[in-house]
């Protein structure tokens, strides 16, 4: 499905949505701690130098546990998105157009959120909302984006076809890339 029949189906079938969750959060059980996806990008932002305030968008934030392991720190300012609102600090909404300001933002996380198949449409929206040299963090299954045949990771190359800057990769269970605007 695109996004947008993603979101439509979530909305109107919120227990599909929850149904995920709990597979995903049950699934995480036999992973490592440190290869939890949201656990990779908290310890990024916890190594991240400076104070001065980073303006951070979560795409497909699930129940947007990153922004609440940094709900007291002043360092970080979240907007968090995903199908399902399932707390106040969520909104709802398809992440192809999240109606964020052009370079409003400093990072943009997107951890387990490439779902639909339009995910060229999530890089450009990520592209639009970051700021000149903002930073994009992904988090996907390895598998799913790597092309053994043509020995590439098809993320990569999307992100590269769009305008990005491959600063960092990680291939394990879960791709992990840093990328620049």
């Amino acid at each position: 499905m695109n996004s947008e029949n993603l979101h439509n189906h979530f909305i109107n079938n919120k227990k599909d949505w929850e149904d995920y969750h709990k597979i995903s959060e049950a699934n995480e059980e036999s992973f490592p701690t440190e290869e939890i996806p949201r656990n990779r990008i908290i310890e990024y932002l916890e190594n991240l130098q400076g104070n001065k305030c980073k303006d951070i968008v979560d795409l497909g934030c699930g129940f947007a546990e990153i922004n609440e392991h940094f709900v007291n720190n002043r360092r970080f300012n979240f907007t968090n998105f995903d199908h399902v609102s399932a707390k106040e600090n969520i909104i709802s909404k398809d992440i192809m157009n999240t109606g964020l300001e052009d370079y409003s933002q400093n990072i943009c996380i997107m951890s387990l959120a490439m779902w639909g198949s339009n995910c060229k449409d999530y890089i450009s929206e990520c592209y639009r909302i970051l700021d000149i040299g903002g930073t994009l963090l992904i988090i996907e299954p390895y598998k799913r984006w790597y092309n053994e045949e043509l020995s590439e990771n098809k993320l990569e190359k999307l992100l590269i076809e769009n305008g990005f800057t491959i600063i960092k990769k990680e291939e394990k269970k879960f791709v992990f890339i840093e990328a620049r605007k």
